[in-house]
């Protein structure tokens, strides 16, 4: 018998975010390449709806509530360094380590056609905008060299 390695919770985030961005951008490019640009465009707004649908069916809604289930995801699925804080009117959402990011960059050493910074703009524009207008909410968001700053406001 062979024995099976137990994973640490790093190697275990590290696979889990390798996943995620060869199901999430393998569907896209399946998508792309049977229905085109726009079949690609209604793919991720079905994506952002169903986000926004399942926050609203566990009563998720006001933006600190959402921004922690966004936040607890990331930071103990992925690994991210993430933080959130709540001022006078919005809620920032904090990546000073973005695993996704990381590994989209690991990727595309790789030689992967990803490109980190469009995974950044797919990550909040096209995803993230469309699911807090869903919500109710606006999305406001700052990239950094290793992560991003996502504001949030009820609208």
């Amino acid at each position: 018998m062979t024995d099976i390695p137990v994973l640490t919770l790093s190697e275990i985030q590290q696979r889990v975010v390798g996943w995620w961005l060869g199901n999430y951008y393998g569907s896209i490019g399946y998508v792309g390449r049977r229905l085109g640009k726009k079949g690609v465009r209604e793919f991720m707004e079905l994506g952002a709806r169903q986000v926004a649908a399942t926050f609203k069916r566990l009563e998720l809604k006001e933006p600190l509530d959402v921004a922690v289930a966004i936040a607890t995801n990331e930071k103990n699925m992925f690994g991210s360094e993430i933080e959130v804080t709540e001022s006078e009117g919005c809620v920032d959402i904090k990546r000073e380590r973005c695993a996704i990011l990381e590994g989209a960059k690991a990727f595309s050493r790789l030689g992967a056609s990803l490109v980190a910074r469009e995974h950044c703009r797919t990550c909040s524009e096209t995803h993230w905008k469309l699911a807090f207008r869903e919500m109710g909410m606006s999305l406001e968001t700052e990239l950094t060299e290793s992560g991003c700053c996502m504001r949030i406001r009820k609208l």
